[in-house]
């Protein structure tokens, strides 16, 4: 069970044993993916560890599959309970600090060293997350195609190389692979499982650590390779149905925390520090400024639009294109977005798909989408 936990020194054998760190995979179905997740922990992870696995009410045999694992502690329940459910029944049988890792995820050699020297760093960090393929926020790399394992591995072990030991301060980290201090599970405790199957119980934990007084790094050495949305598939969750979930998810979330208008006014002081950044010739600070608005308030999307305007000096026109789209998906009526959207079609030759996304919006009642 959870408990305290201290870094023991073996007197006899003269040496240290490691602070304990707990891997919690949970998983509903999608046992392809199960087995590609836990063969890539048990060849790529060195670090000693606990492996947790969560069968949280599989039907397609992913639960024997878990209890075929040698060493690991298994955990049944009878339906799926969700996320944050099936996170809390593994939570519930670590020890030390957790990783909570996606079951459609791969992980390379030296992942849980490079995320565990993150953590340790500072006192005040209470969770690290990674680089990855897929997912939204700063912990992206986009426009990544690896096919193989190989390919992520050689990807993997070059970022850690170009990257090395560098962490990033953010708002919010994903919780398709998270590491969390042991301290901030005694002090924050279990996930909200009142967001049901999924989507902004991460959210929710974040600003929970937050409020705790720890910060959330992202360890930018450290890549995981993640599918995406595979729970969500083996649920038969449409995109309607999945658009639905999230924003209801998100009133959920907002009505809890009460602090909407707070996070679109530290959005809006983001994105003034961003202006600033860039009279002042410094891209690379703007472009962590407008990031990190677009991670506190994604609705605002004056930090789209200036996001498309520092990509386009940077010379990446396609992602400024599409910085121009997310802004006016936010809101149509934003004017220097429209002319930028125009300005950079007819540059890349795009006048025609912008002009009918833009007539989409108007058959739409410019309706705002906060997502």
């Amino acid at each position: 069970m959870y408990g305290p936990t201290v870094l023991r020194n073996d007197c006899a054998k003269g040496k240290a044993v490691s602070h304990p760190i707990s891997i919690v995979i949970p998983a509903f179905n999608q046992v392809q993916c199960c087995r590609e997740c836990v063969a890539s922990v048990l060849a790529n992870t060195r670090r000693a560890h606990q492996l947790i696995l969560v069968d949280n009410g599989s039907t397609d045999g992913a639960g024997a599959f878990f209890d075929a694992i040698p060493g690991a502690t298994v955990v049944h329940s009878k339906t799926n309970l969700g996320f944050a459910g099936g996170v809390n029944l593994g939570l519930r049988e670590a020890e030390g600090h957790v990783v909570l890792l996606n079951s459609d995820t791969l992980v390379p050699q030296g992942w849980l060293e490079r995320l565990e020297r993150a953590l340790v760093r500072s006192d005040d960090i209470g969770m690290v997350g990674p680089m990855t393929n897929y997912a939204s926020g700063c912990q992206l790399i986009p426009d990544l195609d690896l096919r193989t394992l190989d390919e992520i591995s050689a990807f993997a072990a070059k970022l850690a190389r170009d990257k090395a030991r560098t962490i990033l301060d953010v708002n919010r980290l994903v919780a398709f692979c998270i590491l969390i201090r042991d301290s901030v599970v005694r002090e924050v405790g279990l996930f909200d499982e009142s967001f049901g199957i999924g989507n902004f119980e991460d959210d929710d934990y974040c600003v929970r650590v937050l409020r705790a007084g720890y910060r959330l790094c992202v360890a930018e050495d450290c890549f995981i390779f993640h599918y995406g949305h595979r729970t969500f598939d083996a649920l038969g969750v449409t995109r309607e149905q999945l658009r639905s979930l999230i924003d209801e998810n998100e009133a959920t979330f907002v009505t809890k925390w009460g602090e909407f208008a707070h996070a679109r006014a530290l959005a809006e002081q983001l994105n003034v520090r961003a202006r600033n950044a860039m009279q002042q010739g410094d891209q690379a600070k703007a472009l962590r400024f407008l990031k990190e608005g677009i991670e506190v308030f994604p609705a605002f999307e004056q930090n789209y639009n200036d996001l498309g305007a520092l990509l386009w000096d940077m010379g990446e026109g396609d992602r400024a294109y599409q910085c121009f789209v997310q802004a006016l998906s936010r809101n149509p009526e934003n004017q220097e977005a429209r002319d930028n959207l125009l300005e950079a079609a007819r540059a890349l030759g795009k006048e025609d798909d912008a002009k009918a996304f833009l007539g989409e919006r108007l058959r739409k009642g410019l309706r705002r989408d906060y997502s």
